[in-house]
């Protein structure tokens, strides 16, 4: 025999494995123990339930402009009318007052309707047709006025329509409160 022959040695792989397989042990058995002693119940405590801090407004609601208030708009789909500016007069009437509400709209052929949707506390929305008040049905002013019906403490949202030939239509919506 001879002494001087090179021993066979495993693989890095091998003693990598048998690391890695000694860790698990060592880990399942300390997971176990924990399990079963009631000891891991209480390394996980149950959360507490995160409340809801996003109500309706319990106190006085934000403020609003006075009197008229314009509003430019930009954007909307190509192809279908734009809206250019929406004017609220006054933005913040009281209940049983005149509103009026002026919207500046253009397209490449007649317009052919503009009405506007109130959104307020009730959760009913009402829609009132404007007309056509000065220009021309491609680039005019369309007013209308109303009387005021419902209170607007908590919403108030305005959103234009504007309806072209092919009953196609662009939007815009103000967000008072």
């Amino acid at each position: 025999m001879d002494n001087n022959l090179p021993t066979k040695r495993p693989p890095l792989i091998f003693w990598i494995f048998i690391i890695v397989a000694i860790i698990a042990a060592v880990l399942g058995g300390v997971y176990f123990y924990m399990l079963r002693t009631g000891k891991l119940a209480n390394l996980f405590p149950t959360p507490t339930p995160i409340q809801n801090i996003w109500s309706a407004y319990t106190t006085t609601p934000p403020p609003i402009g006075h009197g008229t208030q314009l509003y430019r708009t930009s954007g909307g789909v190509q192809g279908l009318p734009t809206i250019s500016e929406v004017i609220l007069d006054p933005e913040d009437p009281e209940v049983g007052s005149n509103q009026s509400i002026i919207v500046k709209a253009n397209y490449t052929s007649p317009i052919k309707g503009v009405e506007v949707v109130l959104h307020t506390d009730d959760y009913k929305d009402t829609t009132y047709p404007l007309q056509l008040s000065s220009g021309t049905p491609t680039d005019g002013e369309w007013k209308g006025t109303w009387k005021v019906e419902n209170s607007y403490n908590y919403i108030y949202r305005v959103t234009v329509k504007v309806k072209n030939e092919q009953n196609l239509v662009q939007s815009a919506t103000v967000t008072l409160r």
